[in-house]
């Protein structure tokens, strides 16, 4: 199955605070959209739903993927919008940098999930 990677407005904000880092981003998205059930770590606890991957020396990039997270019943933690209506071969990249930064805000960027727009890489 093809996936398709759609990004949040902090996943904007993380681009160009990292300017640096977009390149090494945008292969690591194309690396991840190939089979991000089998790259992706589950992350557990507070942040259950959501996968991370590393960016690189201490980086790292947070993600939702929308067929894992129905077939684990995980709707009401993530809170996407219009989930039903999201193909389930849709990947939601939230936020990347330092790994520490990123479990400290990958939970306050999900609760921001409902009032998002998203938008398709081309």
């Amino acid at each position: 199955m093809a996936y398709v990677a759609r990004y949040t407005t902090d996943l904007k904000t993380c681009l160009e605070k990292y300017t640096h880092l977009k390149n090494k981003f945008e292969k690591k998205k194309d690396y991840i959209l190939e089979n991000p059930l089998l790259l992706g770590e589950p992350l557990k606890h507070k942040l259950n739903g959501l996968r991370s991957f590393p960016l690189g020396s201490n980086f790292l990039i947070i993600f939702i993927v929308c067929d894992d997270c129905r077939r684990l019943k995980q709707k009401s933690i993530n809170g996407c919008p219009h989930c039903e209506q999201t193909p389930k071969n849709t990947v939601f990249f939230l936020l990347f940098g330092p790994h520490d930064l990123m479990y400290k805000t990958a939970a306050s960027s999900r609760k921001n999930l409902k009032g998002n727009e998203f938008d398709v890489f081309t």
